[in-house]
């Protein structure tokens, strides 16, 4: 089944509230998306496919598809967090041990208008999709009824982290897991780097590692350490191990106990 099975995108949120949503105004202007290699509404699927294979974004994701593969079950339930156009979640769609994939986001147009255009693109399996526009720190999803949380290019958007893996938790089974894709990877050398560049052309002498990487205002990327990653989610008592992506961003699965 394709993206003709699609059930309607659910609102959890009004215009008012999903306005004041941190950057929400950038995710909706569909004037600026229409520059980018996402806008597939054309049908021009060959150029989004050019960019995810020559980014190694398609590779990352293929990465990560195995820790679902891995999990036990034949009859998961998946949540895509920030799912954007829903490229993930059509490869999601297309695992047999999924059942459903939850899909979140805040961008009215990536799930009404192109979500379609990404199941038809992968051959994603509408009838597991389920669209909800809605903020990932309020997931209007039942407690303990998640086996998988995704987030592909995105966890690094929260400016809540722990905000936002409480709600995980929440969501999540025992014995459920947190797959983060696409984080930043900032090596000692990127951090000696902005430290000299803000010493000698601001005259500023900074060792603050908030100060030296502040968050994007428009786009809403937030940085943060491969310890800062860990110690979040090992705080909340989850075994947490990462690997490096095929992009050379940063992949961490996070374990539940049960």
């Amino acid at each position: 089944m394709t993206a003709r099975s699609l059930s309607p995108v659910q609102r959890w949120l009004t215009d008012d509230e999903l306005n004041i949503i941190y950057t929400s105004s950038y995710w909706n202007d569909i004037e600026a998306e229409k520059k980018k290699e996402w806008w597939i509404e054309d049908g021009n699927y060959e150029r989004c496919r050019n960019y995810l294979d020559g980014s190694k974004l398609l590779l990352e994701y293929r990465q990560a598809e195995l820790l679902v593969g891995e999990m036990p079950g034949r009859e998961l339930q998946i949540a895509d967090l920030a799912a954007g156009i829903g490229w993930t979640s059509a490869l999601l769609s297309k695992l047999e041990s999924v059942a459903a994939v939850h899909c979140v986001d805040i961008s009215c147009h990536r799930l009404e208008r192109l979500f379609p255009h990404s199941l038809a693109m992968f051959q994603g399996n509408g009838a597991k999709i389920r669209r909800y526009l809605g903020s990932f720190y309020e997931l209007k999803l039942a407690d303990c009824s998640i086996d998988a949380v995704f987030l592909s290019q995105a966890f690094h958007h929260a400016d809540r982290p722990m905000k936002l893996i409480s709600e995980c938790d929440r969501i999540l089974k025992p014995g459920g897991r947190i797959i983060l894709v696409g984080e930043h990877w900032i090596r000692s050398g990127a951090v000696i780097r902005r430290f000299l560049t803000t010493l000698l052309r601001r005259r500023r002498f900074v060792t603050d590692f908030r100060s030296l990487f502040p968050p994007d205002p428009v786009l809403g990327d937030h940085y943060y350490r491969r310890s800062d990653y860990h110690l979040l989610f090992s705080s909340m008592g989850y075994r947490v191990r990462d690997q490096i992506a095929a992009t050379g961003h940063m992949l961490y699965v996070a374990d539940k106990g049960t």
